[in-house]
Protein backbone atom coordinates (compact mmCIF):
# COMPACT_ATOMS: atom_id res chain seq x y z
CA UNK A 1 0.00 0.00 0.00
CA UNK A 2 1.20 3.59 -0.80
CA UNK A 3 0.57 6.51 0.61
CA UNK A 4 -0.40 8.09 -3.07
CA UNK A 5 -2.93 5.55 -3.36
CA UNK A 6 -4.82 6.22 -0.12
CA UNK A 7 -4.94 9.64 -0.62
CA UNK A 8 -6.12 8.92 -4.06
CA UNK A 9 -8.72 6.74 -2.80
CA UNK A 10 -10.17 9.69 0.05
CA UNK A 11 -9.91 12.19 -2.88
CA UNK A 12 -12.52 9.41 -4.88
CA UNK A 13 -14.80 9.01 -1.89
CA UNK A 14 -15.32 12.70 -1.85
CA UNK A 15 -15.15 13.70 -5.75
CA UNK A 16 -16.85 10.60 -6.35
CA UNK A 17 -15.91 11.05 -9.81
CA UNK A 18 -12.83 9.44 -11.22
CA UNK A 19 -11.82 12.68 -13.12
CA UNK A 20 -12.39 15.45 -10.66
CA UNK A 21 -10.71 13.30 -8.48
CA UNK A 22 -7.44 12.76 -10.60
CA UNK A 23 -7.80 16.66 -11.23
CA UNK A 24 -7.79 16.83 -7.35
CA UNK A 25 -4.60 15.03 -6.81
CA UNK A 26 -2.98 16.28 -10.08
CA UNK A 27 -2.66 13.11 -11.85
CA UNK A 28 -4.05 11.91 -15.09
CA UNK A 29 -7.23 9.74 -14.47
CA UNK A 30 -5.83 6.87 -15.63
CA UNK A 31 -3.25 6.85 -13.14
CA UNK A 32 -5.57 7.36 -10.66
CA UNK A 33 -7.26 4.42 -12.03
CA UNK A 34 -4.17 2.36 -11.70
CA UNK A 35 -3.34 3.33 -8.30
CA UNK A 36 -6.83 2.59 -6.82
CA UNK A 37 -6.76 -1.06 -8.87
CA UNK A 38 -3.70 -1.82 -7.38
CA UNK A 39 -4.98 -1.06 -3.57
CA UNK A 40 -8.00 -2.95 -4.52
CA UNK A 41 -5.78 -6.11 -5.33
CA UNK A 42 -3.69 -5.14 -2.20
CA UNK A 43 -7.18 -5.23 0.38
CA UNK A 44 -8.17 -8.28 -1.40
CA UNK A 45 -11.73 -6.58 -3.05
CA UNK A 46 -13.33 -3.68 -4.71
CA UNK A 47 -13.68 -0.14 -2.95
CA UNK A 48 -16.34 0.81 -5.29
CA UNK A 49 -19.50 -0.02 -7.19
CA UNK A 50 -18.91 1.78 -10.26
CA UNK A 51 -21.46 2.60 -12.81
CA UNK A 52 -21.62 5.07 -16.11
CA UNK A 53 -23.25 7.92 -13.57
CA UNK A 54 -21.94 7.08 -10.02
CA UNK A 55 -19.47 5.39 -7.95
CA UNK A 56 -20.11 4.31 -4.68
CA UNK A 57 -18.33 2.81 -1.61
CA UNK A 58 -18.75 -0.86 -1.50
CA UNK A 59 -18.78 -2.95 2.17
CA UNK A 60 -15.03 -3.15 2.19
CA UNK A 61 -14.56 0.38 0.95
CA UNK A 62 -16.88 1.98 3.79
CA UNK A 63 -14.76 -0.54 6.72
CA UNK A 64 -11.24 0.43 5.60
CA UNK A 65 -12.03 3.97 4.41
CA UNK A 66 -11.81 5.12 8.74
CA UNK A 67 -8.54 3.58 8.96
CA UNK A 68 -7.28 5.21 5.69
CA UNK A 69 -8.20 8.41 6.88
CA UNK A 70 -6.16 8.67 9.85
CA UNK A 71 -3.09 6.88 7.89
CA UNK A 72 -3.06 10.08 5.69
CA UNK A 73 -3.42 11.88 8.53
CA UNK A 74 -0.81 10.62 10.25
CA UNK A 75 1.64 10.63 7.75
CA UNK A 76 0.74 14.24 7.28
CA UNK A 77 1.38 15.29 10.88
CA UNK A 78 4.46 13.72 10.67
CA UNK A 79 5.77 15.23 7.91
CA UNK A 80 4.93 18.59 9.44
CA UNK A 81 6.69 17.46 12.91
CA UNK A 82 9.49 16.51 10.65
CA UNK A 83 9.42 20.38 9.08
CA UNK A 84 9.35 22.32 12.25
CA UNK A 85 12.37 19.99 13.94
CA UNK A 86 14.28 20.52 10.58
CA UNK A 87 13.64 24.63 10.61
CA UNK A 88 14.25 24.51 14.48
CA UNK A 89 17.45 22.96 13.97
CA UNK A 90 18.26 25.15 10.84
CA UNK A 91 17.33 28.20 12.97
CA UNK A 92 20.09 26.55 16.04
CA UNK A 93 22.85 26.16 12.90
CA UNK A 94 22.18 29.40 11.43
CA UNK A 95 22.05 31.39 15.30
CA UNK A 96 25.71 29.39 15.90
CA UNK A 97 27.08 30.66 12.93
CA UNK A 98 26.04 34.16 12.89
CA UNK A 99 27.36 34.48 16.62
CA UNK A 100 30.52 32.82 15.50
CA UNK A 101 30.23 35.54 12.54
CA UNK A 102 29.76 38.35 15.02
CA UNK A 103 32.64 37.34 17.36
CA UNK A 104 34.95 36.96 14.48
CA UNK A 105 34.22 40.71 13.33
CA UNK A 106 34.25 41.74 16.70
CA UNK A 107 37.88 40.81 17.59
CA UNK A 108 38.64 42.42 13.65
CA UNK A 109 37.47 45.46 15.21
CA UNK A 110 39.44 45.14 18.15
CA UNK A 111 42.19 44.67 16.60
CA UNK A 112 41.81 47.52 14.31
CA UNK A 113 40.89 50.03 17.12
CA UNK A 114 44.11 49.03 18.55
CA UNK A 115 46.29 48.96 15.75
CA UNK A 116 44.22 52.75 14.58
CA UNK A 117 44.68 54.42 18.56
CA UNK A 118 48.12 53.26 19.09
CA UNK A 119 49.01 54.93 15.50
CA UNK A 120 46.77 57.90 16.65
CA UNK A 121 48.57 57.99 20.33
CA UNK A 122 52.18 57.73 18.57
CA UNK A 123 50.40 60.24 16.34
CA UNK A 124 49.49 62.90 18.70
CA UNK A 125 51.50 62.52 21.23
CA UNK A 126 54.94 62.02 20.36
CA UNK A 127 57.47 60.62 22.43
CA UNK A 128 59.49 63.42 23.64
CA UNK A 129 63.39 63.19 24.13
CA UNK A 130 62.34 63.45 28.17
CA UNK A 131 60.34 60.07 27.67
CA UNK A 132 62.61 58.25 25.51
CA UNK A 133 64.72 56.74 28.12
CA UNK A 134 62.73 56.91 31.32
CA UNK A 135 59.44 55.18 30.09
CA UNK A 136 60.47 53.34 26.98
CA UNK A 137 57.83 50.74 26.09
CA UNK A 138 58.48 48.34 23.31
CA UNK A 139 56.17 49.64 19.62
CA UNK A 140 53.24 47.59 19.52
CA UNK A 141 52.22 48.53 16.58
CA UNK A 142 51.72 46.08 13.71
CA UNK A 143 50.39 46.18 9.93
CA UNK A 144 47.18 45.16 9.69
CA UNK A 145 49.01 43.33 6.43
CA UNK A 146 51.22 41.59 8.84
CA UNK A 147 48.65 39.79 10.67
CA UNK A 148 46.71 38.88 7.95
CA UNK A 149 49.54 37.09 6.47
CA UNK A 150 50.33 35.72 10.11
CA UNK A 151 46.86 33.91 9.97
CA UNK A 152 46.87 30.29 9.59
CA UNK A 153 44.16 29.89 6.84
CA UNK A 154 44.64 26.30 6.79
CA UNK A 155 42.73 26.01 10.27
CA UNK A 156 39.72 28.16 9.85
CA UNK A 157 36.52 26.81 8.27
CA UNK A 158 34.62 28.19 5.49
CA UNK A 159 30.59 28.11 5.47
CA UNK A 160 28.13 29.21 2.94
CA UNK A 161 25.12 30.43 4.16
CA UNK A 162 22.88 32.57 2.11
CA UNK A 163 24.87 33.11 -0.42
CA UNK A 164 27.18 34.70 2.40
CA UNK A 165 30.76 33.35 3.16
CA UNK A 166 31.50 33.40 6.69
CA UNK A 167 34.83 31.95 8.07
CA UNK A 168 34.95 30.14 11.92
CA UNK A 169 37.95 29.67 13.94
CA UNK A 170 37.95 26.41 15.77
CA UNK A 171 36.85 28.18 18.91
CA UNK A 172 33.43 27.67 20.50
Amino acid sequence: MQMNQIRYFLALCEERNFTRAAKRCGVSQPSLTNAIKRLEQTLGGPLFHRDRRSIELTELGRVVKPYLRQLNQSAYEAKRKAAKVLSASSITHQARAMEAFMRAHHVIAVVAVLVVGLGAKQFLFPPTQADAGVNAVPSASMSVLQMHRDIDTKSLSVQKMNDKTFIFTDEE
